[in-house]
C-alpha cells in the first residue's frame, strides 16, 4: 500500500490547487475577464442561499488521477465545517489522515508518523492566506473570485460553473480548470473538479451531506478513528 505521507502530499496538493492565488488586477483587467453575461446575479444567489448554512457534515471521495499513472489514487472520508473558522478534513481509507483549521492553528496527523504537527496562521502569512481563500470556495463568496478567474456557467438548473485562471495569475501555471456542481437546491457544492495543466485532475466528491445541524466537538480533535 502507498505510504500515507505521500496522500498526505495528495491532499495537500489538491487543496492548494484550489487556494494558492495570488496578486490584484487593475479596473481595466476586471473587465477584460468579467465576461460571463449576468454572472454577478448568479454568483449573488449561490451567496445568498449558502450565506444561510452555518455547518456542514458530509462524506467525502476524492479521486487524484495521475497523468503518469495508470490508476486512480481515492481517499474516503468526512468533512466538517462550522461558520465562522473550523475545518476539518478526516482521511478514513486507505490511510488514516486528519488535517484541522481552528482558530489561528492548523493541525494535522498521519497513521505514519502518529505525531500532531501544529502551524500558526499568525506566523505562517502563506497559510494565513490559504485558509482566508479556503473559506472563498466553501462558503460561496465566489464574486471576489471575478479578480483571478473567468466564470462560466456550463449549467443552470442546478447552477455548475468553471473557473478559469487569468494568464497572469500564479494559478494558472498549474491549474486549467475548476468545476464547481451545486446541489439540486444550491444551498451547498455536491463536487469540485479540477484539470491541472500537467494532466493530473482531482475530483471531489461530497454524500449524504448534512446542513446545520449540531457538530459533535469529537470532530475538531485531531486523532484517529474520528
Amino acid at each position: 500500500m502507498i505510504k500515507a505521507k505521500f496522500f498526505l502530499i495528495i491532499v495537500c496538493c489538491s487543496l492548494l490547487h484550489l487556494v494558492s492565488l495570488q496578486g490584484a488586477l487593475s479596473a481595466n483587467q476586471k473587465l477584460q475577464y468579467h465576461t460571463e453575461p449576468n454572472i454577478d446575479e448568479a454568483l449573488t444567489k449561490l451567496k445568498n442561499k449558502m450565506s444561510q448554512i452555518k455547518t456542514v457534515k458530509t462524506n467525502f471521495i476524492q479521486e487524484k488521477k495521475l497523468a503518469i499513472l495508470n490508476e486512480k489514487l481515492i481517499l474516503q472520508g468526512t468533512f466538517f465545517l462550522q461558520k465562522p473558522d473550523l475545518f476539518a478534513w478526516h482521511v478514513k481509507k486507505p490511510i488514516q489522515y486528519s488535517l484541522l483549521i481552528k482558530d489561528d492553528i492548523v493541525r494535522q496527523w498521519d497513521e505514519d508518523t502518529k505525531q500532531i504537527q501544529r502551524i500558526s496562521l499568525s506566523k505562517n502569512p502563506a497559510f494565513n492566506v490559504v485558509a482566508g481563500q479556503i473559506k472563498e470556495w466553501f462558503f460561496g463568496t465566489y464574486i471576489s473570485l471575478l479578480e483571478k478567474y473567468k466564470i462560466i456557467k456550463i449549467e443552470h438548473d442546478p447552477i455548475c460553473l468553471t473557473f478559469i485562471p487569468r494568464e497572469d495569475a500564479i494559478t494558472s501555471k498549474m491549474v486549467k480548470s475548476v468545476t464547481i456542481s451545486f446541489r439540486k437546491d444550491e444551498r451547498y457544492i455536491q463536487q469540485i473538479f479540477v484539470e491541472e495543466n500537467s494532466g493530473d485532475s482531482m475530483l471531489l466528491k461530497f454524500i449524504d451531506t448534512e446542513l446545520n445541524i449540531p457538530i459533535d466537538a469529537a470532530a475538531w480533535e485531531v486523532k484517529p478513528g474520528v
